[in-house]
C-alpha cells in the first residue's frame, strides 16, 4: 500500500492544529501531509520511522518532520494486548510553512527558522536540554488561544534553529528519490516485520505475505526505501534489543534470542556494527548515565 496523503483538520479560526491524543496504542499507518509535524510523545514506547530512519521511541520523544516525509509510529506489541492496562499519549502540531504568511520567513531575523524547515524534510529528533525547555512549551501551547498561539510555536522553532543537541533522522538520499504516486505495499512489509521480527523470517514468507514474487521483493523493497530489507530488519532487531537492554530485566543472552537472532556471537557482532559497542557495554553505559 502506498505511503496514506492525510488531511490535517486545522479547526476553525486557527492557522494550524494543536491536538492531543490519548490512545490504547499508536499504529497510525505510513503516511504523509504537506503540514510540518511537530510531535511530542508524551507517554509511549515503540518503533518511528521517518523516511529510511527505524529507531525506537519513549516517553518524551520530540520530533520536528517536515513537508511530505513519510512517517509512521507503532507501538510495542504489549500495547496490543487485551487489559494490557498501558496507553500513549501525545502533542502533535501540525502547520504549513507559510500559515503566517508568505513573506515572514524571508524576513532575515527569520533565516535560521527557514533553514530549519528546510532540514525538517529529513526529519529531526530533539534532545537534551533544548527537548527539556520545549516539553512544557508543548503543553502550554494545548490551551493557548489567538496570537499566544502563533508565538509558542515561533519560539519553539527558535529555540530548536540554535539547538546543538538534534539529530537528523532519514537520509538525503530518500528525500529525493521517495515517489508518493507509487501504489506499493510498503506498510504491508512494514506490518509483517514488526509482527514477525522476533521469529526467523524467509524472503519467500514475507514475499508470500504480501504478495510479490519472491524473485522482484528484494528489489522493489531497495528501490522504496533506499536500503535492502535485510538491513531494514536488522535496524528493527537492534533497536528493541537497545530497549530491552536499557529496561535490565533480561540477561543478554535471552535478548539475543527474543529479538530474532540464532545466536549470541552474530547479535554481538552485529550489534558493535551498528551502535558502535558490545550490548554489555551498551547496558552499563546506560545504567552509569541514568544513576549520575
Amino acid at each position: 500500500m502506498k505511503a496514506i496523503l492525510r488531511k490535517v483538520d486545522i479547526g476553525h479560526n486557527y492557522s494550524f492544529s494543536v491536538r492531543e491524543d490519548i490512545f490504547p496504542y499508536l499504529y497510525n499507518r505510513w503516511h504523509y501531509h504537506p503540514e510540518i509535524e511537530l510531535t511530542l510523545i508524551r507517554k509511549g514506547t515503540g518503533i518511528r520511522l521517518v523516511g529510511d530512519s527505524v529507531e525506537q521511541f519513549e516517553d518524551n520523544d520530540l520530533v520536528l518532520i517536515g513537508s511530505n516525509l513519510p512517517h509512521y509510529w507503532r507501538s510495542d506489541a504489549q500495547y496490543f494486548e487485551d487489559e494490557s492496562g498501558l496507553h500513549v499519549e501525545a502533542v502533535a502540531i501540525h502547520f504549513k510553512e507559510d500559515c503566517w504568511g508568505k513573506e515572514l520567513l524571508d524576513m532575515p531575523e527569520f533565516f535560521a527558522v527557514k533553514k530549519l524547515l528546510q532540514d525538517a524534510k529529513r526529519g529531526i529528533v530533539i534532545s537534551g536540554e533544548t527537548k527539556k525547555a520545549l516539553i512544557p512549551l508543548m503543553e502550554e501551547v494545548l490551551q493557548a488561544r489567538n496570537a499566544k498561539r502563533v508565538i509558542l510555536l515561533l519560539d519553539m522553532l527558535q529555540a530548536i534553529s540554535n539547538c546543538k543537541e538534534i539529530k537528523v533522522l532519514s537520509s538525503a538520499g530518500f528525500s529525493k528519490t521517495y515517489d508518493h504516486s507509487n501504489t506499493d505495499r510498503i506498510n504491508d512489509i512494514y506490518n509483517y516485520t514488526f509482527n514477525n521480527f522476533q521469529k526467523e523470517i524467509s524472503i519467500r514468507e514475507i514475499a508470500n505475505a504480501v504478495n510479490i514474487s519472491h524473485n522482484s521483493f528484494c528489489r522493489y523493497f531497495k528501490t522504496r526505501t533506499t536500503k535492502t530489507y535485510w538491513q531494514f530488519l536488522l535496524e528493527v532487531r537492534i533497536g528493541y534489543a537497545c530497549k530491552l537492554l536499557i529496561d535490565d530485566k533480561m540477561s543478554v543472552a535471552r535478548i539475543c534470542y527474543d529479538c530474532g537472532f540464532n545466536n549470541l556471537s552474530n547479535f554481538n557482532r552485529h550489534f558493535k556494527n551498528m551502535v558502535g559497542m558490545t550490548p554489555l557495554k551498551y547496558s552499563k553505559t546506560y545504567l552509569e548515565v541514568k544513576h549520575n
